[in-house]
C-alpha cells in the first residue's frame, strides 16, 4: 500500500464497548436555536477548521455533531491504555503540510515512518530474499506502466473512460505469467492501489484515478494520536461553547426566507447560511432531506465520486514475539485470495508496545464487516501463524474497525470511480444560493482523502461564507429578530 501519499484518511466505528470521547467534546451547552449566524454540520476537522476562522472574525457559530464525540474521521482511543488512531493517522508530506505545522504550533510530537522499512512474506510465511523483492516490485512497475499506456491511447483516441482492472485483464491476455507470478502481481496491486484509495481496481477510474497533489517531504505520525490536534484546535479557537452532540441531523430546508432550517432528531435550529461537512458515504446515502433538494449537477457529482473502505484491526498482545524484525515498520504477506490481510504497521516499532495494526481494503475490508470479532481476530490470526508459528500466544486485547456500518462516516475516503473526474469534488464544493455551503476531504480536488485536504475545505469554506454573509446579514438577520 503507498501510504505514503493520501490513503489513509481513515474513520473507525468501534464495535466493542468503548467509548474513548475527547476531554473538550464533553462540555454541556446551552443555545437557543436562532442565535447562530452560521451552523456547521459535523465536528470533523473541516468542521472545526471552518469553526475555528469564523469564529475569529466574530460570527456566531453552532457545530452540530450527530456522534458524541469530536473528531469525525479522526479518533484516537486510550481504551488499551495507549493512544491507538482508529481514524487518521498520518501527516501525509511534512514540507508546508499545514498539518505538521499545527502539531509544532501546538507542540505535539510526531514522528517519521519509513515505507522502505518493510518485510514481505510470501504465502508459506517464508520472507522474501532481495532478490525476489526486486523482482515483484519491478513486474508490479512493468504492468503499472503498460496500464498507463492503455490509459494515454485510449485518451488519445478520444475514448471513454474504463476501470482499472479493466485494463489490467487487457494487459494480462498478452502476457504468460505463473499462478504464483500471478498471485504476487496482484498483492503488488492491492498494497500499491486497492489500499492507497481504499476500492478494488474495478471500480477505479482509469483516467483520472491518481489526479491530485501532494506536499513533498517523508510522512509523520502523531506519537499521542491524532487526536490530540483536535481537542487543541478547539481549545485554541475558543469552540468548547460552540458544539452539541448527539445532534443527529435529519433534514436541511434552505428554503426559508429567515435563512436556513436544520432539523435534528431533537432539535429544529436555524442559522444565516449553513456549512455540510458530511462525509460523502453520508451524502451518497441520502440520509439527510435537502429542501429543495441539491442542484443536479451536485445530485451527479455525488454519484459518480466513490466512497471507500479500509478497515484497521488492532492486535494487542502479552509480548512482542516479531521483536527480531522489530527494524521493519511495515510486514506484508502474499496471501491465496487477494488482499486477505496483505499490509499490517508494527507498532511496536513506534511506542514500544506489543501492538500490530492490519489493514484490509476494498471488497474484503467490506467483506470482513459481517464477521465476529472472534471470526475476524482468528481470520488475522491464522495469517500470522503462517510466519511465526501457530505457537504465538493470542493478542490480550484488539480494537475492529467497521466503517461501513458506522451510520456517520458510511465509508472510509473518496477515491475517482469510473466516469468521475476532479471537477466532481469541485462540484460537491460549490456553494447553493450563498445559504448551503460545503467542506469535507470530499471538496478538495487537490488533496482529496487528506487531513490536510479537510482541513484546507474547512478554511476555504469559511472564507466563501465571510464573502456571502455579510450580504445576508442586513436582509436575512432583521427577519430572525422579529
Amino acid at each position: 500500500m503507498n501510504i505514503n501519499r493520501r490513503n489513509f484518511l481513515k474513520i473507525s466505528l468501534q464495535v466493542i464497548a468503548i467509548s474513548s470521547i475527547s476531554r473538550v467534546s464533553q462540555a454541556a451547552i446551552t443555545l437557543t436555536p436562532s442565535n447562530a449566524d452560521i451552523i456547521i454540520i459535523g465536528a470533523g476537522i473541516s468542521g472545526i477548521a471552518a469553526a475555528r476562522s469564523l469564529k475569529a472574525k466574530g460570527y456566531n457559530v453552532l457545530i452540530l455533531e450527530a456522534r458524541n464525540r469530536i473528531g469525525g474521521r479522526i479518533w484516537t482511543d486510550n481504551s488499551l491504555g495507549i493512544p491507538l488512531d482508529l481514524g487518521a493517522s498520518w501527516i501525509h508530506g511534512i514540507t508546508n503540510n499545514p498539518i505538521k505545522q499545527l502539531a509544532d504550533q501546538f507542540a505535539l510530537k510526531t514522528l517519521p515512518v519509513n515505507y522502505e522499512a518493510r518485510q514481505i512474506f510470501d504465502d508459506n510465511g517464508t520472507p522474501l530474499t532481495a532478490r525476489a523483492d526486486t523482482t515483484l516490485s519491478n513486474r508490479y512497475k512493468a504492468i503499472y506502466e503498460r496500464v498507463i499506456a492503455i490509459q494515454e491511447q485510449r485518451i488519445d483516441d478520444d475514448l471513454s473512460d474504463i476501470s482499472w482492472q479493466t485494463a489490467l485483464t487487457q494487459e494480462l491476455a498478452n502476457e504468460n505469467f505463473s499462478s504464483t507470478e500471478l498471485k504476487e502481481l496482484y498483492f503488488s496491486l492491492n498494497t500499491e492501489l486497492e489500499h492507497e484509495y481504499g476500492a478494488d481496481l474495478s471500480e477505479l477510474s482509469l483516467f483520472n484515478f491518481d489526479e491530485g497533489s501532494a506536499f513533498k517531504g517523508i510522512d509523520h505520525i502523531f506519537s499521542g494520536g491524532y487526536g490530540q490536534l483536535i481537542d487543541k484546535l478547539v481549545i485554541d479557537g475558543k469552540l468548547t461553547s460552540n458544539i452539541l452532540l448527539n445532534q443527529v441531523v435529519k433534514s436541511i430546508d434552505y428554503t426559508q426566507r429567515k435563512g436556513v432550517k436544520v432539523t435534528t432528531g431533537k432539535n429544529v435550529f436555524s442559522a444565516i447560511a449553513v456549512l455540510v461537512t458530511l462525509p460523502l458515504g453520508v451524502l451518497k446515502a441520502n440520509t439527510v432531506r435537502f429542501t429543495p433538494p441539491l442542484p443536479q449537477t451536485k445530485q451527479s457529482a455525488i454519484k459518480k465520486l466513490g466512497f471507500g473502505t479500509l478497515n484497521k484491526t488492532y492486535f494487542q498482545f502479552p509480548d512482542c514475539f516479531w521483536k527480531e524484525d522489530d527494524h521493519s515498520e511495515l510486514y506484508n504477506f502474499i496471501s491465496s485470495a487477494k488482499g486477505h490481510w496483505s499490509e499490517w504497521l508494527n507498532m511496536h516499532h513506534y511506542n514500544q508496545q506489543p501492538v500490530l495494526l492490519g489493514f484490509n481494503a476494498g471488497k474484503y475490508g467490506k467483506d470482513i464487516e459481517s464477521l465476529s470479532d472472534k471470526a475476524l481476530i482468528s481470520d488475522g490470526m491464522q495469517m500470522l501463524q503462517k510466519t511465526y508459528g501457530k505457537t504465538i500466544p493470542d493478542p490480550k486485547s484488539y480494537l475492529i474497525t467497521r466503517w461501513n456500518a458506522d451510520p456517520y462516516a458510511k465509508g472510509a475516503y473518496s477515491f475517482i470511480g469510473v466516469g468521475a473526474t476532479t471537477k466532481d469534488y469541485d462540484e460537491l464544493a460549490k456553494p447553493v444560493t450563498n445559504k448551503l455551503f460545503f467542506a469535507g476531504e470530499a471538496t478538495s480536488s487537490e488533496y482529496s482523502a487528506t487531513v490536510h485536504g479537510a482541513f484546507l475545505s474547512g478554511e476555504r469554506a469559511a472564507k466563501n461564507i465571510m464573502s456571502a454573509v455579510p450580504l445576508l446579514k442586513s436582509v436575512v438577520k432583521k427577519s430572525i429578530l422579529k
